[in-house]
């Protein structure tokens, strides 16, 4: 990708599939935001290390986030807030639908996050939704106990696990939930305010996040507040990478170290933005609106 294409189009999303493939989803800056629409990129160092960059099609709606799924095909999934998904990858195209007989996104809420769990990928939203694809074109819906009442607003901004047997979904009102594989258990969270995002650790221990430096950590029915000056800002993300914790927001990129945020050195080449990262395969992106930096083997390079 040139920098003459991110003049007139901005990253919305991006995942790591291996250090030399991955796939990104742009919007174009010229259409109203309210104009559904999404560019699909690949970036394939294997096909043409030259030339890396390839189109792999458009959609009329917008993606809200994107994973690399497993299952059965190893390939990219992005999302919409309507439950309308995109896959493509290991030679293979095609659109779904995340819906269940007892489970649709168009008649609950919009959709927040979608992340590959083990060998499957789950999908959470509005309305404490959450549903698993365990096929080409089947979803299940896993949320039938948790449901809020009628009247009451509830929700999953994110889901992420150690395992499929181990899952943590986060959101509204600070609340967290815990997936065993087999049912739903509310965790005593420290907070009330909206929980953004949750990261699972390799060693079990997670990480959940929200505005204004928001971090909780704990695991099971054991949490606490990790205080962060408010004025970081929102943070959007989080990443483990090379035994390190990840931690961006619109403005920044940090590291979480003994509890609290320090920033990361990029040397000349500082980004103009941040808000998500994708790690996989030994390399992180941190990605930007108009800015992709991989790190790898301990330096940092610019992607576009």
């Amino acid at each position: 990708m040139t920098r003459r294409l991110l003049e007139d189009m901005s990253v919305v999303a991006a995942s790591v599939r291996y250090r030399d493939l991955a796939y990104l989803v742009l919007s174009d800056d010229g259409i109203d935001p309210g104009i559904g629409h999404s560019h699909i990129f690949s970036w394939d160092l294997q096909d043409d290390p030259d030339d890396p960059w390839g189109y792999a099609g458009a959609t009329y709606w917008t993606t809200v986030d994107m994973a690399i799924s497993r299952h059965p095909l190893q390939q990219m999934i992005a999302i919409s807030p309507h439950g309308e998904a995109r896959l493509f990858g290991s030679h293979d195209e095609r659109d779904e639908r995340i819906v269940a007989a007892d489970g649709d996104p168009r008649a609950r809420g919009h959709l927040r996050a979608v992340r590959t769990i083990g060998e499957h990928t789950f999908v959470a939203g509005m309305g404490r939704q959450v549903y698993r694809r365990d096929a080409v074109d089947r979803w299940v819906c896993l949320d039938r106990t948790i449901r809020p009442a009628v009247g009451e607003t509830k929700g999953f901004e994110g889901i992420d696990g150690v395992h499929e047997e181990d899952v943590y979904a986060v959101g509204w009102d600070g609340e967290i939930w815990h997936w065993d594989g087999a049912a739903w258990r509310q965790q005593p969270g420290p907070t009330t305010h909206v929980l953004t995002g949750v990261r699972c650790g390799s060693d079990g221990q997670v990480h959940a996040w929200g505005r204004r430096g928001l971090i909780v950590t704990g695991r099971g029915a054991d949490w606490r507040l990790l205080p962060q000056d408010p004025l970081v800002g929102d943070i959007r993300d989080m990443a483990w990478h090379d035994g390190d914790l990840y931690v961006a927001t619109g403005s920044a990129l940090y590291t979480l170290v003994d509890g609290m945020l320090q920033p990361v050195g990029f040397g000349d080449d500082v980004p103009t933005g941040f808000g998500r990262l994708s790690v996989s395969d030994g390399m992180l992106w941190s990605i930007g609106p108009k800015d992709i930096m991989a790190h790898e083997d301990g330096r940092w390079r610019r992607i576009a």
